[in-house]
């Protein structure tokens, strides 16, 4: 984590609005500058502006509520700090800020608000007080009681840093130093060192349980072992020869069901067909029909045929006299008109000689 600037406004004794660069060649050239001045001057202020700021507390002042605010220059009505930093994860800018009703001097506290932006952009990352420690804490990865021990020592605090047990400075040391991850590595090889071992044991307990054999122990148990396979084989051999009788078995039992299904099966067809016996008969005379049933059809269309001339034989007889009368009429009519035809042909001929006469005399 690395400071960049601090901006504040009217705390403890320096009322007004103060800032400090520290990217300014100034501060950058020499890598190490102090701040000095008699007591009083406002040195720690800076320091208690850079941790309000970041946490909204200071080493000399626990917490500021909308109660209590003891680090608000007197006789003023706002105060504000305001701390731009970088860290691996980028560069931000941290504002806190109070004021008074109506920022008067007199006013009542207000609560207090703090929010951190990209400081870049300006865009605003988190605004909620409780929100905004837990960030700066993942960004920086120190909280306020780190950041106080390692980054920013207060008057005592030095002494009571080196006083700490071994395990309370390790932590931090390894934030400043960046070898955190040396500790790492260490745990990690310890767990593995136990995980190795603990496998260690295990193997040499199991190589205590392990008889070592004699040679005719080992010969013994090579005979054993021979004869064993060769019972194997035989035992294999058998196993084949009854797994293929009781497969022929499986078959004769199947083939039997099938057989007894067969029987069942024609038992019910004898049932059935004697029960049909009786329409059977008439089938067959019905059969019988249906073979004569085309010549039946011709002897009816015969007969009906026969009925039909016999018919009109009838009525052809029974018109007969009059028709033979007609006929005579009809006889005597034409004698008459050829009568009558020969009479006027005869009148045509002599009257055509008149013509032929009278054309003559003409």
């Amino acid at each position: 984590m690395r400071i960049l600037g601090v901006r504040f406004k009217n705390l403890n004794s320096l009322t007004g609005e103060w800032q400090v660069d520290f990217t300014h060649p100034d501060y950058s050239s020499g890598g190490i500058f102090a701040i000095t001045g008699p007591t009083g001057s406002g040195k720690t202020t800076i320091l208690d502006a850079i941790c309000l700021g970041l946490y909204g507390r200071t080493p000399r002042l626990d917490k500021v509520t909308k109660s209590s605010n003891e680090i608000m220059s007197r006789q003023t009505g706002e105060c504000f700090a305001e701390v731009t930093f970088e860290t691996q994860k980028g560069r931000f800018r941290c504002h806190w800020s109070q004021y008074r009703a109506r920022k008067r001097s007199d006013g009542a506290l207000q609560q207090a608000k703090h929010e951190i932006a990209d400081a870049d952009s300006g865009a605003i990352l988190e605004s909620k007080i409780n929100q905004v420690g837990e960030f700066i804490e993942k960004a920086t990865g120190m909280d306020f009681e780190r950041f106080t021990r390692s980054m920013l020592l207060a008057q005592g605090g030095f002494a009571a840093f080196l006083q700490a047990p071994p395990d309370e400075r390790a932590p931090i040391l390894e934030q400043i130093t960046g070898t955190e991850i040396y500790s790492q590595i260490s745990v990690k090889v310890h767990q593995r060192r136990t995980e190795e071992h603990n496998k260690l044991e295990i193997l040499q307990a199991e190589l205590k349980g392990i008889q070592v054999l004699s040679e005719d122990e080992e010969r013994d148990l090579q005979t054993g072992l021979t004869e064993k396979q060769r019972q194997e084989t035989e035992l294999a051999g058998k196993m084949k020869e009854v797994e293929k009788a009781l497969t022929w078995i499986e078959g004769m039992v199947a083939l039997e069901k099938e057989l007894g299904e067969l029987d069942k099966k024609q038992q019910d067809f004898e049932k059935r067909r004697h029960a049909f016996e009786p329409e059977s008969k008439k089938l067959d005379k019905s059969g019988k029909v249906f073979s004569l049933e085309g010549d039946y059809i011709k002897v009816a269309t015969l007969r009906v045929q026969q009925d039909n001339e016999t018919k009109e034989l009838d009525g052809a007889i029974a018109i007969l006299p009059e028709k033979d009368k007609a006929c005579a009429d009809a006889f005597s009519v034409r004698q008459a008109a050829e009568a009558r035809l020969n009479e006027a042909r005869t009148r045509q001929r002599s009257e055509g000689d008149v013509i032929k006469k009278v054309r003559v005399i003409i």
